[in-house]
């Protein structure tokens, strides 16, 4: 870490088995980042082009607050860099920007080197030391991060799912909406719910860590966090996924117009091979083991979608 009379310098490298062209990828598409980085909740894109983006991203920080900006990028495709700057001051991190850049070396392997640079909030109290700590802790977790998504056998494609279903409401989509993110509630509300542990955090959040019930009678224990949007959906990212996945992370969706209101479910899983290898056994391939992982989530996410509309239509009928 090198620091300058008002701006702090932060540079974290390391070395991944796969082409530089490859990880250079995995990094352009800000849509995968919340099944490959853990500290990533959500991406939504705002603005795209061969040249460039521009993205509002929400993640957490080492206390576990979600925080929010927004961040444009230059994409350089035959130097292999990807730069980055904020288009507004954070209250956390104030100005920030940096870059990626992928250095090829022999074996087809990639030495990737993470910049970033901030201008501290001013008249913050520890505010250097605290940026400091956050660039340390996210910076080497994202670079172990795609570290093993880069290498995944056969490429992230391989072992990535992204699916979405939806039903007819029987009553209107608000009252289903808070049926969802009243979760609380769901132990009493679904049966596949065996106990859940809500925590409220700033902006709104839930940190959730709910314990589910399987058709054969077990019990698995996921966490995760949710962040309501300004459009009335609900995104969240599983911070604790099932053993086989590397990441998941999902949206609950509500629309209404002159047909009728509707609630949509979209998930968005990545696997672990080792996880798989050991959940379903070592010679079940890919597409088998995201077949059975599509089956449970599904599964999952209808009974909460008609659970809703019933609660919805209870809220509508006359009384």
């Amino acid at each position: 870490m090198e620091t300058a009379s008002s701006e702090i310098h932060a540079r974290h490298e390391t070395v991944v088995d796969a082409a530089p062209s490859t990880v250079y990828e995995l990094i352009t598409d800000v849509s995968l980042w919340p099944v490959i980085f853990r500290p990533t909740i959500h991406t939504r894109v705002l603005e795209r082009s061969a040249e460039g983006d521009r993205f509002h991203i929400w993640a957490t920080v080492s206390d576990g607050e979600v925080n929010t900006w927004r961040s444009r990028r230059e994409f350089d495709a035959a130097g292999l860099r990807v730069t980055f700057r904020q288009d507004h001051d954070n209250p956390l991190f104030g100005l920030m920007g940096g870059g990626w850049t992928f250095h090829p070396l022999d074996g087809g392997r990639t030495r990737v080197v993470l910049e970033h640079r901030f201008n501290p909030p001013p008249d913050q109290a520890g505010a250097r030391e605290r940026i400091a700590r956050e660039l340390d802790h996210n910076g080497s977790v994202e670079l172990e991060a795609l570290r093993t998504v880069a290498a995944l056998p056969g490429g992230a494609g391989a072992w990535l799912r992204t699916f979405s279903e939806s039903i007819e409401l029987a009553g209107p989509a608000e009252a289903a909406r808070d049926f969802v993110w009243d979760a609380g509630r769901w132990p009493e509300r679904l049966p596949h719910v065996a106990g859940l542990d809500l925590v409220k955090g700033t902006g709104g959040t839930q940190d959730m860590t709910m314990r589910t019930r399987a058709p054969d009678g077990s019990t698995h224990t996921t966490r995760s966090i949710r962040v309501p949007m300004p459009d009335g959906s609900i995104v969240y990212k599983q911070t604790r996924p099932p053993r086989m996945l590397l990441g998941h992370s999902g949206c609950w969706a509500f629309h209404t117009d002159q047909s009728g209101s509707r609630i949509r479910s979209t998930h968005t899983f990545l696997m672990d091979p080792a996880g798989v290898a050991d959940v379903y056994g070592p010679s079940v391939k890919p597409d088998e083991a995201a077949d059975r992982i599509r089956a449970a989530l599904s599964a999952n996410s209808r009974v909460t979608m008609e659970h809703a509309s019933r609660h919805a239509a209870s809220i509508s009928a006359p009384r």
